[in-house]
């Protein structure tokens, strides 16, 4: 049974589920997991990436689930259907371990060809910000303002934005490389 929330309900309640768990490890004791050459995860990766799709799944559980520390997993059913979450537990990994407060938890739905939503919640100021196509926006106190785009903003911010929702992200992330690593492009 689908949850009544809205899509763009669901990835905001996912994220900022990530953003707390994420929040609440910032400045403790780290327990590095390697990845490969330098790259590392750390239980906050993991754990933010499981509160994410508990909170999804709880919502929508027949949609896929794709993330950064997990890979795919299936919706119930063991369906690979067009609705896909992309999820970037703890982007910044690094700075989260120097203590340096860059960094985001992501959250995007993409269905087939079309992105839904994408947010990127900052755990260390609370700040949300989250597109659709209606617009963007940014929450800050539970409520939500519109971003609009000045002529110094308008080509980066909209590079970046769809190339973050790009669904061919979501289909290079579930292959595997001989290694077993999946790739991620560039």
């Amino acid at each position: 049974m689908t949850n009544q929330l809205t899509d763009v309900e669901i990835a905001l309640v996912a994220a900022e589920a990530g953003a707390r768990v994420v929040r609440a490890a910032y400045g403790t004791g780290l327990t590095r997991h390697a990845k490969s050459g330098l790259d590392f995860a750390t239980d906050a990766d993991l754990d933010a990436e499981r509160a994410i799709f508990e909170a999804i799944a709880a919502a929508r559980p027949e949609d896929v689930r794709v993330g950064e520390e997990s890979g795919e997993v299936r919706g119930v059913g063991g369906g690979s259907g067009s609705r896909r979450w992309l999820v970037d537990p703890l982007c910044g990994t690094l700075n989260f371990a120097a203590q340096t407060p860059l960094v985001a938890v992501n959250v995007a739905l993409v269905d087939g060809a079309d992105a839904v939503v994408s947010v990127s919640a900052d755990p260390i100021t609370g700040e949300t910000f989250w597109a659709d196509k209606q617009g963007a926006f940014v929450r800050r106190d539970g409520a939500d303002e519109p971003l609009l785009p000045s002529s110094r903003s308008h080509s980066s911010t909209s590079t970046a934005t769809a190339r973050w929702i790009d669904p061919s992200w979501a289909r290079s992330c579930s292959q595997t490389q001989p290694s077993g690593r999946r790739s991620v492009p560039g």
